[in-house]
Order: C-alpha cells, then sequence, then structure tokens
C-alpha cells in the first residue's frame, strides 16, 4: 500500500546537535546548510516496509530560545501544524554537566506542552529522544535505564545514537532503533480537509503532494511557528484571497480532459507561486 499523503516528521534541537548528521545516518542523505541554522530545511525520506510504502516529508527546526519556541507553537495557528506531525525526532548533543541535561529536560517538556495543546492527550505521534555523539571529553556519564526514566517523563523514548545491536529485549539500537520506531508509527494521518478542497482525482497529477506541501508550509510553517506578527490581519487577507483563486482555479477545470486538467493545474499553480 502507498500512502500518497502522509504526516509529518519534524526534526528538531537546539543549535549545533546534529540533526542533520542524524539524518544523514537515517536517511542516506541530508539537506544542505544554506545559512547559519536549520530551521526552515526540509527533507524527504522514501520508506519501504513490507506493509507500505511513503514518501515522508521531514521539517527541520531550531530551538534557540526553548520559552520563545513553545510559545510560538502553542498559539491557535500552530494547531494545524502540529496535528500534522507524525512522529518528533529531538536531538540533543551528549550533555557535559547537569545544567545541560536540564535543558534536555526542559526541551523534551515544552515539546510535551505543544503536542497537549494542540491534540490534547489523545496524540499518537512517536516522541524519540536522540543523544548524539559529543566532541567534548568526558561528557557526563548517565546509565540507559536513567535517561529512560528522564525521557519518558515527558512522553520520549530515548535511543543513544551511537549503540550498536541489540538490547535485552531483542530490540535494534542506535540509529536502527529510531528507524524502526518510525516503521511502526502510523502514518496515513492527513485528510481531505488539507487539500484545500481539491478534488485528486479531477486534478490528476496536477497537484502532487509536494505542491500541497509547499502550500503547507508557506501558510502553516512558516505563519504558526514563526509567528504571524502585527500585520495579522493583511496575512489572513491575501491567504483568503489565495483560497479564492484555488476555488476558482478548480471550477475552470470542470469539463477539461484529463490531460488538459493536468496542464491546466501545473501553470495554475506555478502562477499561484510566483504570487507568493
Amino acid at each position: 500500500m502507498e500512502i500518497s499523503n502522509p504526516r509529518r516528521i519534524l526534526a528538531v534541537g537546539a543549535p549545533g546537535s546534529g540533526v542533520l548528521s542524524l539524518l544523514k545516518d537515517l536517511t542516506g542523505s541530508a539537506p544542505e546548510l544554506i545559512t547559519d541554522t536549520t530551521a526552515g530545511l526540509s527533507h524527504e525520506w522514501k520508506l519501504e516496509t513490507k506493509y507500505y510504502t511513503a514518501k515522508l516529508p521531514i521539517w527541520i527546526d531550531e530551538i534557540p530560545d526553548i520559552t520563545e519556541w513553545r510559545t510560538e507553537f502553542t498559539k491557535p495557528e500552530a494547531r494545524e501544524v502540529v496535528t500534522a506531525i507524525g512522529a518528533w525526532v529531538l536531538c540533543f548533543k551528549k550533555p557535559v554537566t547537569e545544567k545541560d541535561v536540564d535543558t534536555i529536560k526542559d526541551t523534551m517538556a515544552a515539546i510535551a506542552k505543544v503536542v497537549e495543546t494542540a491534540c490534547g492527550y489523545s496524540d499518537d505521534q512517536v516522541r524519540l529522544a536522540v543523544a548524539m555523539p559529543q566532541s567534548i571529553t568526558p561528557y557526563l556519564e548517565k546509565s540507559a535505564e536513567d535517561w529512560d526514566d528522564l525521557c519518558m517523563e515527558h512522553g520520549f523514548e530515548f535511543v543513544d545514537s551511537e549503540a550498536k545491536g541489540k538490547n535485552q529485549y531483542g530490540e535494534e539500537m542506535g540509529i536502527k532503533r529510531v528507524e524502526d520506531a518510525l516503521k511502526a508509527q502510523e502514518w496515513d494521518g492527513i485528510g481531505d480537509d488539507d487539500d484545500f478542497g481539491f478534488d485528486d482525482d479531477a486534478f490528476g497529477e496536477g497537484l502532487d503532494a509536494e505542491e500541497r506541501e509547499m502550500g503547507m508550509e508557506l501558510f502553516g510553517l512558516k505563519n504558526a511557528v514563526h509567528g504571524i506578527g502585527e500585520d495579522e490581519e493583511a496575512q489572513v487577507e491575501e491567504l483568503e484571497g489565495l483560497m479564492r483563486k484555488m476555488v476558482a482555479i478548480k471550477d475552470q477545470s470542470e469539463g477539461m480532459s484529463e490531460a488538459e486538467r493536468k496542464r491546466f493545474a501545473s501553470k495554475a499553480v506555478n502562477d499561484l507561486m510566483k504570487d507568493l
């Protein structure tokens, strides 16, 4: 079974936490760093199991300030973004001091609060806390049991990215555990409300998952994560105008052949993207 419009993975961590290194180990590649921050980058992971295949979109964010990040993500307009997430992958460097441990705990608590605000207590999102290699030695030694207890308090599963082999329960450890945990998730979670009312059969491949994802990122992630700001009313009007244009495009495509619909949809989407 192919999952055509899966939920997203959000890979997140403090600056320099090793998010891109983790993605490269997990997926075989990672996006190029364009600026001095990973925030706003995106990636894709083609996942194949014996039960399904899916191209999972990966959003990447950075948390330089935990309080500010939590405030932005718990705003009402962020709910649509948060509920579209199927898995949180929190990366952090192995701590050197107890203060570092407190920061990790505060970050997990912030994510838990974000999920609770958007989804209540019935969320089914996977939460992984992945410890990345530390260049500073010696770093703070904590047992796997201590990490498990600390992470479980906030609904996370602890994963040591450097661990190899299997644990006492026969489960894979390290990066392979991250892969297994994500493969076990239910990714088919985004419904028809997320396609802005377009009928996939009517539009064929003209409005594919990539184009819908671009729209989601531009008007969902951009505004919800980074805040709409003082010109909120103007941006809302801009979004409403775009929605009206999209409805008009759909109406104009009625009665066209499949080939004509594909060409028409492709040109219309390109025109809309230029307007953004």
